[in-house]
């Protein structure tokens, strides 16, 4: 009977394979790409950029929905007018959907891509939030499998569709510089996937594909190439089974960050071969000096600790869409047991497959995240002259000194406090309206102040 039972369901799941799209030549994107491991035959290696000249760099994370904790920081950070102009913007999932409008100066656009009036502005979901709490449902389960994913995010293709106008693209294709001419070699825009069928990381040219948007005539090739610019970006957000995965040139590819929570150590390893700096650049930055919290705004932002001979260094930015800690979870049947988190006393709570193999991936996760945030940070460290690293702080999301009032809502409360209200009023899958609202102004408030961690993860 079991052998039965085992049989029927591997028939039952092999029924619900689905068939990629086919992609003839003459249609397809033809997206430069960059390894970021082993270069496919006729790819350029990463260091071919970096060897064009020398500029600030922006690493942004991946984060689903708290990505607008970074959308918040760059849009305060671009209002204070001490945003530098970056010569190589990267980002992996979220952090690619946030990259195109701080590349062109515009993080305005990425604030409006996180500021939602319900989860169906981002996707179709197939389950409800719910369903997946502490793990699949069988229900949800069958759901995935049937369908390929839980949710779709036509709606998040459509939203970029409106986001991204042609006078955007072209703001893309204005950094380009397919010539050379540039003597700075011009400025990247890149976003980072995962190849499946390689399991390798790779770097999308966002730049180059809208320089030949903006090359081409109105019509069918203009759209044809925004359709991929897009595409490309879903790439590097698609996480399986909470979406399905993209096809681009016959090829599969799902979050970026499976392999990293942004361009890691690659990158780092690059910069050694091909800036070296003197001596002088490579010392810490000092100390930052405490502002007086009785000066005006203006006065606290112009605050500048470096020497002037370290100034005119290059930059290394890492944005952290995420707080970069382990999440601890009560495993007891009383909550009253878990106090402190590493009692011992208390019967644990029943276990599924399900909900361990979830919070197994939760746990891979966190460590993926905190060695390629660890690893760029510090292999870095000695090659520019200043670093810089944001992540949220969690202890910040419940203090009650921290309550914002967000617009069209009613009241002024924590972002946790505003999170507990979207689950109890949405039950949202993955896209909290309020809590993300909250996170916009708590990222802008530390933007605009430029609150930068002291180092990476503590």
């Amino acid at each position: 009977m079991k052998r039965l039972l085992m049989l029927l369901g591997t028939l039952a799941v092999s029924a619900c394979t689905h068939t990629p799209p086919f992609t003839a030549e003459g249609e397809r994107c033809e997206i430069v790409r960059y390894s970021l491991e082993t270069p496919l035959p006729g790819e350029r290696p990463m260091s071919s950029i970096l060897e064009e000249g020398r500029g600030d760099i922006l690493l942004l994370s991946g984060g689903s929905q708290n990505g607008a904790f970074g959308a918040g920081f760059l849009d305060g950070w671009h209002r204070s007018g001490t945003m530098p102009e970056f010569r190589l913007v990267t980002g992996v999932s979220t952090g690619a959907l946030q990259a195109t409008g701080v590349f062109i100066g515009r993080p305005d656009l990425t604030v409006a891509g996180y500021t939602i009036e319900s989860e169906s502005d981002l996707l179709d979901a197939y389950v409800e939030g719910s369903d997946i709490a502490g793990g699949l449902s069988l229900g949800a389960a069958l759901t995935a499998i049937r369908r390929g994913a839980i949710s779709d995010l036509v709606p998040l293709r459509r939203r970029l569709d409106t986001l991204f106008t042609p006078q955007v693209l072209e703001a893309v294709a204005a950094r380009y510089d397919p010539s050379g001419s540039d003597p700075d070699g011009g400025a990247y825009l890149l976003a980072g996937a995962t190849d499946v069928d390689l399991g390798q990381a790779v770097a999308f040219d966002m730049t180059e594909l809208a320089y030949r948007y903006a090359a081409a005539p109105e019509g069918s090739e203009r759209r044809r190439l925004k359709d991929c610019y897009i595409e490309a970006l879903i790439a590097s957000s698609v996480v399986p089974p909470a979406a399905r995965p993209v096809f681009i040139d016959n090829r599969i590819y799902i979050d970026g960050g499976v392999r990293g929570a942004v361009f890691d150590d690659r990158i780092a390893s690059i910069l050694a071969d091909n800036w070296v700096l003197p001596p002088l650049a490579r010392a810490e930055p000092a100390p930052r000096p405490q502002p007086d919290p009785d000066a005006a705004p203006v006065q606290r932002l112009l605050l500048d600790p470096l020497p002037t001979a370290l100034r005119d260094q290059p930059s290394f930015y890492i944005l952290l869409n995420s707080t970069g800690e382990t999440r601890s979870e009560c495993g007891k049947v009383d909550p009253a047991d878990c106090v402190p988190i590493t009692s011992t006393s208390g019967q644990l709570q029943d276990w599924d497959i399900i909900s361990l193999a979830f919070r197994t991936v939760d746990l891979l996760v966190d460590q993926v995240e905190r060695l390629s945030i660890d690893r760029a940070s510090e292999r870095a460290r000695d090659l520019l002259a200043r670093r810089f690293f944001a992540r949220i702080r969690a202890d910040e999301l419940d203090d009650p000194a921290r309550r914002f009032v967000i617009p069209d809502f009613d009241g002024a409360r924590t972002c946790v406090e505003w999170l507990e209200v979207d689950i109890a009023d949405d039950d949202p899958l993955e896209f909290n309206r309020r809590y993300m609202r909250c996170l916009i102004e708590y990222g802008r408030e530390r933007g605009a102040a430029q609150d930068w961690d002291a180092r990476p993860l503590r």
